[in-house]
């Protein structure tokens, strides 16, 4: 099999695995988000399952610190965060708040990086000093 080969096996695998987080649009749960990433590595989709769970959980940040830019505020998430500590606190937050699990994936993944990596006590990230309007 030859590299090329691989590389397009390993997206399609992807794009399948990431196919019902996009049909699910706005509506994905916090209990489906928790399902996807609790799969157990004995479980056949799990290869599968494991991907969908950072692809939301890392494109999830990605829109929120997209949006922060494009408001000038600055993300209180450290550069040096990986992908793993990103999936590590949503896991952690969602087993811990099962109440929350009912509500949008996304905003639970913010709630978890939020309270992983807040902003700094009487600094919070605001927007940059510019020009007044007058």
């Amino acid at each position: 099999m030859t590299k090329q080969t691989r590389h397009l096996i390993f997206a399609a695998t992807l794009a399948a695995a990431l196919a019902p987080a996009v049909a699910h649009a706005g509506f994905y749960s916090g209990d489906e988000l928790y399902a996807v990433c609790t799969t157990d590595k004995d479980d056949k989709t799990f290869f599968e399952k494991s991907y969908e769970c950072v692809g939301y959980i890392s494109g999830a940040v990605d829109a929120f610190n997209t949006t922060r830019e494009a408001n000038k505020l600055k993300s209180c998430i450290p550069a040096d965060v990986t992908i793993s500590q990103l999936r590590k606190a949503t896991v952690d937050y969602l087993g811990k708040n099962p109440k929350d699990r009912a509500k949008s994936a996304s905003s639970q993944v913010f709630a978890a990086t939020r309270k992983a990596w807040p902003c700094p006590a009487g600094k919070p990230a605001t927007k940059k000093a510019g020009r007044k309007k007058r």
